[in-house]
């Protein structure tokens, strides 16, 4: 049979070759969105190269040891070990003042981060902030990635590597020292 507009392919087949409907009309056996067309939002990608073999790998990080992503254990750690120490300075000299916390933490991170890479919470857990690539932050990315720390829901907008939004956007990576 002859391929015309009015016979598209599959047309007049017996539907043994998993052709579609030769109306156009889309049937029970025919379904309008796959699991393959669902799968870069749900269960997975459906480009397997996207996503390197382990959390870093797209960045040129190592899989393990120095210079790989630090683990969420890590991270935590450091963020209660700065938190506490901003706390601490808050409680002796402004009576626990929220905002007065929040403003030792901005600087403790700004400064430190700046000028070492680390804080005393992140020397403690092992964990450095670097650009990607690997030189120092410096300060103007590093008041970006706290300022958008501050807002609470960026560390947890993650992606495949595991670096929050405010990280993506200062162009930082945690690493392991």
């Amino acid at each position: 049979m002859a391929r015309t507009p009015q016979n598209p392919p599959g047309a007049g087949d017996d539907g043994a070759s998993g052709s579609r409907r030769p109306s156009g009309r889309r049937g029970a056996e025919d379904p309008l969105v796959t699991r393959r067309d669902m799968a870069g939002w749900v269960g997975g990608s459906a480009r397997p190269n996207a996503v390197g073999r382990w959390p870093g790998e797209r960045l040129g990080l190592a899989e393990s040891g120095p210079t790989s992503m630090a683990g969420w254990g890590r991270r935590i750690l450091a963020v209660l070990i700065d938190w506490f120490i901003a706390l601490f300075i808050s409680t002796v000299w402004f009576e626990g003042h929220p905002l007065v916390t929040l403003g030792f933490y901005v600087l403790l991170q700004v400064v430190l981060v700046s000028l070492l890479g680390t804080t005393v919470g992140k020397r403690i857990a092992g964990i450095q902030v670097v650009r990607v690539g690997g030189a120092m932050a410096g300060p103007v990315k590093t008041l970006i990635r706290t300022g958008l720390w501050c807002l609470v829901v960026t560390p947890f907008m993650i992606d495949a590597d595991g670096r929050g939004l405010h990280d993506r956007a200062a162009g930082t990576v945690l690493i392991r020292m």
